[in-house]
């Protein structure tokens, strides 16, 4: 499978594995001391990895460190440069997941952050950086930002869209002076999937970075994008 089609399958196993109660995988969901159930990012990435090991297509690593050293916090903007020097703030992030074409770290195919929920945008902003300045040392020549969201009622394009959206945009203008060619805004592409716990529903997107910056103004709400085809929205409902 190619790195799409495995991050799609992953969409469709996690969105089955929620919506299906259990009865199409094996995967459980603790809960916490409240009763609620504890969701975060490990389970679509514990997903991902078991579909690319059925797939055997690609070699991964977890939490790799980034090739480039990073400054990114409240009071100094994100950098990203190629040698750490004493006495900076400047460290190496890592990523959750890279694909390899073989056995060897020099075959490196594509990096991958995983996400669940609520982000900040410092957080998207960092994530967003390290993707778009390393792309080019990848043979993909494309880094994968996989977001995933569960609410409980059917409030995604109303309340949460507009908010998620504009910190991903809002991230995009703050790195886009930070890396040398802007065409590589082209090459991180956000994979996204909501799903609508009681209405058994769910809704995936993808889109690049640029895609984002060409057609999301900061303030729209899902119902005033005029032209959606760049969302690539699918629709699934489990219960038809």
């Amino acid at each position: 499978m190619s790195i799409e089609e495995l991050i799609e399958k992953s969409f469709n196993d996690l969105i089955k594995a929620i919506t299906t109660d259990g009865t199409s995988s094996q995967l459980i969901f603790p809960c916490y001391r409240d009763g609620n159930e504890r969701r975060s990012e490990q389970e679509l990435r514990q997903i991902f990895l078991r579909n690319v090991e059925e797939d055997k297509t690609y070699f991964y690593s977890v939490e790799t460190p980034t090739k480039l050293v990073y400054c990114i916090s409240n009071s100094e903007q994100p950098i990203g440069k190629e040698n750490h020097e004493t006495g900076d703030h400047h460290r190496s992030g890592n990523y959750d997941v890279t694909l390899y074409s073989e056995n060897k770290i020099e075959s490196l195919v594509t990096c991958i952050e995983f996400k669940h929920g609520y982000q900040d945008e410092e957080d998207i902003c960092k994530d967003f950086l390290k993707l778009a300045k390393e792309v080019k040392l990848t043979k993909e020549k494309k880094n994968f930002f996989v977001h995933y969201y569960y609410v409980e009622e059917n409030n995604w394009k109303s309340e949460t869209f507009s908010n998620l959206f504009e910190k991903y945009r809002e991230s995009v203008d703050e790195i886009e002076n930070k890396i040398e060619d802007k065409n590589d805004l082209s090459k991180v592409i956000v994979y996204l999937v909501c799903i609508h716990g009681k209405g058994k529903t769910a809704s995936t997107y993808h889109f690049s970075l640029a895609d984002l910056k060409k057609n999301y103004t900061v303030g729209t709400n899902y119902n005033d994008i005029k032209d959606k085809s760049w969302l690539n929205e699918k629709i699934f409902n489990t219960e038809e």
